[in-house]
């Protein structure tokens, strides 16, 4: 198990952070362990994880055109770095950063993050990456 440190959006977790993470990571699984609904069982999740599996491979299709000269481009830093540059691989917490792009915009929708165009409509990847593609 891997645990992400509930502060990591706002700081780099300390080791409290770490221990605190922990704690309530141990917690969930514990209350996983007890007894839960099988969630996926939900037509709604089922439907919300196939999207998001067409939406992943519709990213990785892109990283993989941006590196069509590499032997394999989803491992090849150069090309990994230039999606992350170019906004392929973008989160609006890379915002300032001067190695990342930055600019997806997003918002909830449905329960879904989402991203968003300049008037907040929601975009699928395929949209989002084609005007990326298109500004280069």
């Amino acid at each position: 198990m891997h645990v992400v440190g509930y502060c990591e959006a706002n700081h780099a977790a300390t080791p409290e952070d770490v221990i605190e993470s922990c704690k309530m990571a141990r917690q969930v699984i514990q209350t996983a362990l007890a007894g839960q609904p099988d969630m996926t069982a939900d037509p709604e999740v089922q439907r919300r994880k196939d999207e998001l599996v067409r939406e992943a491979m519709v990213i990785v299709d892109a990283v993989r055109q941006l590196g069509s000269g590499v032997a394999d481009p989803l491992t090849d830093v150069e090309v990994l770095a230039r999606a992350v540059e170019i906004g392929l691989l973008d989160a609006p917490q890379l915002k300032g950063n001067p190695h990342a792009c930055g600019k997806v915009r997003t918002r909830p929708v449905n329960g879904a993050i989402v991203a968003v165009d300049e008037e907040g409509r929601p975009l699928t990847e395929s949209e989002r990456i084609a005007r990326i593609f298109q500004s280069l």
